[in-house]
C-alpha cells in the first residue's frame, strides 16, 4: 500500500508554511522529479514511516510509484495529525 498524506501538514514542503527555504525546496523538488520519485513528509518519517506529502503529490504527481499505486487502487490517505487512514472521499455526480 502507498501511503499519501490526506491533506497538507501545517509545514508542507510546498506552503509557505515549510520548515526549509525556498531554495531548499527547489533543490528537492528538482531531486525528486530527476529520480521520478516521492517527497516523504517528516511527520511520518519521524515515526518511521514512508508516507508521501500531498503538497508535492498535487504539484508533481508523486513519482512513479505514486503513478503505479494509483492505478492498482493501492493509495491510502492518512490525516497528517492522527497518522492514521482517513476514508475515501465519496465522488458525488
Amino acid at each position: 500500500m502507498y501511503e499519501l498524506m490526506a491533506e497538507c501538514c501545517d509545514q508542507c514542503l510546498m506552503t509557505d508554511k515549510a520548515i526549509v527555504s525556498a531554495a531548499r525546496r527547489r533543490e528537492i523538488v528538482k531531486e525528486t522529479l530527476r529520480k521520478d520519485n516521492a517527497f516523504l513528509c517528516h511527520k511520518g518519517t519521524m515515526v518511521d514511516r514512508d508516507i508521501a506529502c500531498r503538497g508535492h503529490f498535487d504539484a508533481t504527481g508523486g513519482g512513479q510509484l505514486a503513478r503505479i499505486a494509483g492505478r492498482l487502487g493501492a493509495i491510502t490517505e492518512i490525516d497528517w495529525r492522527t497518522l492514521e487512514p482517513v476514508e475515501p472521499k465519496e465522488i458525488v455526480k
